[in-house]
């Protein structure tokens, strides 16, 4: 039974809302993750702060349970980031116990497990002890996930969960666990580890905000207004909002706090989020605002993040690639989300918190390109010159390519405008260019040079600018050898050269790799021959002049390189 609760107290800022509350407002993953977890669906909620995911995880809970589906709720914030594995793990197993009231001594088995990892004992858990004694199925929660990116021991234990679901066609017992992630974090974010194989198990569950028929039932927490205010008001609100759950229910709750017989107008909403989001004492206090500058200035990412948020900001077309994880990370923090297939400012506190002054603030400073600017400007005056000089069409087109790269998706065309700002000006946006490849995720650069047919010129101009700084690793071999195929389509003589230097680089590698040191030194040589000034390549031989124990050839190769 629904209790009713007037004014304020109707309102939950912050915190977690019952089943029962009625300001809890319905959204479709609230009957989409209980029959996900009833059929065994392993699910993860990842997405920004304050939108409601505890909440759902606490009511999806009570609907499986009243299903006769037996549940363990952990938040892993209750453990801590500042322990042991040991402790960690006793951590996860003491919320078993006490949820689904095991009768075992945890103490007594934990010491009785110590010939085993942390990680195997915590899969020998669950079939020893929680699959002996629970009969029923089991979902279990897990929140709070982004409190393992502290830790460095976590990866074992999302590829134990993933093993658990692998299992299931071996172990009929294992389809009775469901797990379910909930959390700040992206998949790829749980197992941190490039060399192992990503958390790739699961059905994501999109927690959208609030749409604006949602929000009619705060009218029962503005009764103490009179009908038309309750409207001008929730009408406001979500001008200001956009359904944030967070921020809808902050301002509806400041709102019937300060409630005066005064008429509410749009001003005085206005008024009231400018005194909540935009004071200086918002500025300090506010949790929310201040999770999303923390997030951004934090992120080795932030330069890329901020020009992408900034094209978003100033209106263009970004359409919405869920492989880019630029796109995933500024979605996570909350600064935008996915409208009608196009990245949009999520709401309009948002765009006014994080305006262009913000982002010019936040956007680090290429202290290289300040330096020579520097440099010439003291040339310039040093002989009394002064130029002015109107923008060359050529920036234009620079600014062309590099939006028509980051707004598509088709390789082709990515690498045709790739070509093209490689070619300007001789050379000289070939970092821009590098910089934007290097954007991509390791599949994306793949695709550029895997059905190229026709673009022979595009692929040698991408190519030659960044081939050098692939390092010796499975990925980027990986790569070379697509750019050798993509090559392999032209005869021009630039084109065969550059096919065979990074055959015989590739064949250093793979020999290098097999301890025949003779023979990769040869083939690094060979490639050499080829072209001189491969870095790359001179890296490679003089690290095999070090296994050779020859010091002056590998001193001389690092020279050059």
């Amino acid at each position: 039974m629904i209790e009713e609760i007037q004014g304020s107290e109707f309102f939950v800022v912050g915190g977690d809302i019952s089943p029962g509350n009625p300001s809890y407002v319905k959204r479709p993953a609230d009957d989409k993750l209980p029959q996900l977890s009833q059929a065994g669906e392993f699910c993860y909620v990842l997405a920004t702060r304050q939108i409601g995911k505890s909440s759902l995880r606490i009511r999806t809970a009570h609907r499986l349970e009243g299903w006769g589906i037996r549940t363990v709720q952990i938040d892993l914030n209750r453990i801590g980031t500042k322990v042991t594995t040991e402790q960690w793990y006793f951590g996860i197993f003491s919320f078993f116990l006490k949820e689904l009231g095991l009768s075992i001594d945890l103490e007594d088995w934990w010491t009785k497990s110590t010939n085993f990892s942390p990680v195997n004992r915590f899969t020998n858990f669950l079939c020893e002890v929680v699959l002996t004694e629970i009969e029923s199925p089991i979902v279990i929660f897990i929140d709070e996930i982004d409190a393992t990116l502290k830790l460095d021991f976590t990866d074992d234990f999302f590829a134990a969960i993933r093993s658990i679901y692998n299992a299931r066609s071996e172990n009929p017992e294992f389809r009775r666990l469901t797990f379910v992630l909930l959390g700040v974090a992206t998949p790829s974010d749980l197992i941190k580890d490039p060399d192992r194989t990503p958390f790739n198990i699961g059905q994501g569950i999109d927690l959208s905000d609030f749409g604006k028929e949602d929000i009619h039932i705060f009218q029962q927490g503005l009764e103490q207004f009179r009908p038309e205010q309750r409207q001008i008001i929730l009408d406001r609100v979500f001008y200001w909002t956009n359904g944030h759950p967070y921020l809808t229910q902050k301002l509806c709750q400041q709102a019937a706090v300060q409630f005066v017989d005064e008429a509410w107008t749009e001003a005085r909403i206005d008024a009231l989020v400018q005194k909540l989001f935009f004071s200086e004492e918002a500025i300090r206090h506010e949790t929310n605002l201040q999770f999303i500058r923390d997030s951004i200035t934090r992120t080795p990412r932030r330069a890329q993040l901020l020009t992408l948020y900034r094209k978003v900001y100033q209106g263009k077309k970004i359409p919405e690639d869920v492989r880019s994880s630029d796109q995933n990370y500024l979605k996570l923090f909350g600064l935008v989300r996915a409208e009608h297939g196009f990245l949009q400012v999520r709401n309009e506190i948002y765009r006014q918190a994080f305006d262009l002054e913000w982002i010019k603030k936040n956007i680090p400073i290429n202290r290289k390109l300040i330096g020579a600017i520097v440099i010439v400007a003291l040339i310039l005056a040093s002989v009394g010159v002064y130029i002015w000089q109107k923008p060359q069409p050529d920036e234009v087109l620079a600014q062309d390519y590099e939006d028509n790269f980051t707004n598509t998706i088709n390789p082709n065309m990515r690498l045709e405008n790739l070509a093209n700002l490689l070619e300007l000006q001789e050379g000289k946006y070939s970092d821009q260019a590098c910089n934007l490849f290097e954007t991509l995720p390791r599949e994306e650069k793949v695709a550029l040079f895997t059905n190229a047919s026709g673009l022979e010129m595009e692929v040698r101009a991408v190519v030659k600018s960044t081939y050098t700084d692939l390092e010796d690793t499975e990925d980027n071999n990986h790569l070379l050898a697509t750019m050798q195929s993509a090559l392999a389509q032209s005869v021009e003589k630039e084109s065969v050269t550059l096919l065979n230097e990074i055959a015989h680089w590739l064949e250093g590698r793979t020999l290098a790799a097999q301890s025949n040191f003779d023979e990769a030194e040869m083939a690094y040589s060979a490639a050499i021959d080829l072209n001189g000034s491969n870095p790359g390549t001179y890296f490679d031989r003089a690290l095999v002049h070090v296994v050779k124990n020859d010091d002056e050839q590998a001193l001389a190769d690092l020279e050059k390189a």
